[in-house]
């Protein structure tokens, strides 16, 4: 790791911390603070801000815009315009959740979006990315606290503007809310154009997904749950990311461009959240077991053609189910936590003295 880099993450930790012990919105004091490795990268040369996390979204699984339906709406928007997460930052112009006096998610004051606009300044700073995105009026809000501008979303969707020596797009957010102001097609068409500047700014551009990977996620798992039709919902995940590190360790590549990060209990495929599994057209259902969630497939006749993957991929593929998929979740775990990925992160949190709890793994 270069000095720049290991200085950079320094910095990105002591922000996080400051963030952390922040207590300046007495009705946020006890919601979780979204902002860490899970945020993105480091090095993004697109910057996506949104209003604040949602109750059932980010306050609960520290993931920025995952986990709810704008998180759902979000990745979707992104994977349609071939903007991997790997290849963003992605963070709020409020960092912890606002809620009524119901207990529902309500709109940050002004005097909450001022308490956290250093933090948003800090954050553009140090990513110091080429284009910024707003998703939704308090956004662009906000960015106007960090460097005055006089724009509004209506007037100024879709267009790209001069702002604090880069570039801002004004869009709506992807919320439920919001696509009755812009459809989700419109809204589609706006992260096109997203998507289109950012590949035409700058030396190091963003990749599209089709550059990492030509399979997708509902291939793997139909692989998987056609080998085990019935597994817990842990070792889908474990064993859908050790498919992943083999195959980056055998074959120079991944099989599929699916954002995977690092929890506490390992390895974690966003794209695989409980909500999202019925969107995978795979049959697919879930149950309790012993308070542990599990998946069944109900149907072991496949949906997808037999060439989703070629013979080298699908040989890889039975070696990794025939040698782990029998094992118990805590053996998965312990198998995870030994690849070289889940190593050279271990080595990465001891040399910087961080906790990278939801940093990528598997990056293309």
């Amino acid at each position: 790791m270069s000095n720049l880099k290991k200085e950079t993450e320094i910095q990105f930790s002591e922000l996080i911390s400051e963030v952390k012990n922040c207590k300046k919105c007495p009705r946020m004091c006890d919601s979780e603070r979204v902002l860490g490795p899970a945020s993105g990268s480091l090095n993004a040369k697109v910057l996506f801000i949104g209003e604040a996390p949602g109750r059932l979204g980010a306050d609960e699984s520290q993931i920025p815009f995952h986990g709810d339906k704008s998180g759902h709406n979000f990745e979707a928007l992104l994977e349609q315009v071939q903007l991997s997460r790997y290849e963003l930052f992605v963070t709020n112009a409020v960092l912890c959740n606002p809620r009524d006096e119901k207990g529902n998610n309500a709109t940050p004051t002004t005097t909450e979006i001022k308490n956290c606009a250093n933090f948003l300044k800090k954050q553009i700073e140090l990513v110091d990315p080429q284009i910024v995105v707003t998703l939704g009026g308090t956004a662009l809000k906000a960015c106007s606290l960090v460097e005055e501008h006089n724009l509004e979303l209506k007037a100024q969707v879709r267009t790209s503007n001069k702002w604090l020596n880069r570039i801002l797009i004004p869009a709506y957010h992807p919320g439920q809310r919001a696509m009755i102001h812009r459809s989700f097609p419109n809204q589609l068409s706006d992260y096109q154009y997203i998507s289109e500047q950012a590949k035409r700014n700058g030396k190091n551009k963003v990749k599209s997904i089709s550059s990492i990977s030509s399979k997708g996620t509902k291939e793997l798992v139909e692989e998987i749950t056609s080998r085990n039709s019935d597994l817990s919902y842990f070792a889908l995940h474990k064993l859908f990311f050790m498919v992943e590190a083999k195959a980056i360790d055998e074959l120079g590549s991944r099989l599929t461009d699916s954002y995977i990060i690092r929890q506490k209990d390992g390895p974690y495929c966003v794209d695989l959240h409980p909500k999202k599994l019925n969107f995978l057209g795979l049959q697919l259902s879930t149950y309790t077991r012993n308070h542990n969630l599990y998946i069944r497939r109900n149907s072991t006749k496949s949906l997808f053609s037999e060439n989703n993957f070629n013979a080298p991929q699908i040989a890889l593929i039975d070696s990794v189910m025939k040698k782990y998929g029998h094992l118990a979740d805590a053996d998965l775990k312990r198998v995870a936590y030994c690849t070289s990925a889940m190593r050279s992160m271990l080595r990465k949190e001891k040399e910087l003295g961080l906790n990278l709890f939801n940093a990528p793994l598997l990056n293309p």
